[in-house]
């Protein structure tokens, strides 16, 4: 079973293990990709009002992190993402649970009228988790993004309230 939880101080050191890695890092935007993420960092980001992030847990082991970024309360709107820190819990449905149900903390309980989410045009694993949770492509920008020394699009999701999964 997949929960996520306000992501909490003492969490701060394994999650910043998780974002310092090569292989879950080389997905992320400009800021956090290639470099060391310190607990220091999750501190800052965490106390920033147009942040909130999650701890991911299944069965009760913490293997994950889901966030809403950007969060613009004028315009409801926010920017969903997340990473899978224990490649052991791949292919069991843990990050696009926990993608849902960062979703509906953003409809229900904070009034957004849209979520979305961009993902580098080669990393198909992302698009997946999307794609189950009713997210729709919107558009791209080209050349937006560098996965491993390569420009490729940025590719944007958005959904609403009534497609949420």
């Amino acid at each position: 079973m997949t929960t996520i939880e306000d992501l909490q101080p003492q969490h701060f050191q394994q999650v910043a293990g998780w974002l310092s890695e090569k292989p879950i890092n080389r997905w992320l935007t400009g800021e956090w990709r290639n470099r060391e993420t310190t607990p220091t960092l999750l501190a800052i980001t965490v106390r920033n009002r147009k942040n909130r992030l999650f701890l991911v847990r299944f069965n009760g082991e913490a293997c994950g992190l889901v966030g809403l970024a950007d969060i613009d309360s004028a315009d409801r709107l926010a920017m969903v993402w997340y990473i899978l820190g224990e490649a052991r819990f791949s292919s069991k449905g843990v990050t696009s649970a926990a993608v849902r149900q960062v979703a509906r903390i953003a409809f229900d309980e904070m009034g957004l009228a849209c979520v979305y989410a961009w993902i580098m045009e080669d990393n198909r694993a992302s698009r997946r988790v999307l794609e189950k949770c009713g997210f729709r492509e919107s558009g791209s920008l080209r050349a937006a993004a560098n996965s491993d020394g390569n420009q490729v699009a940025r590719v944007y999701f958005d959904l609403l309230p009534v497609e949420a999964a």
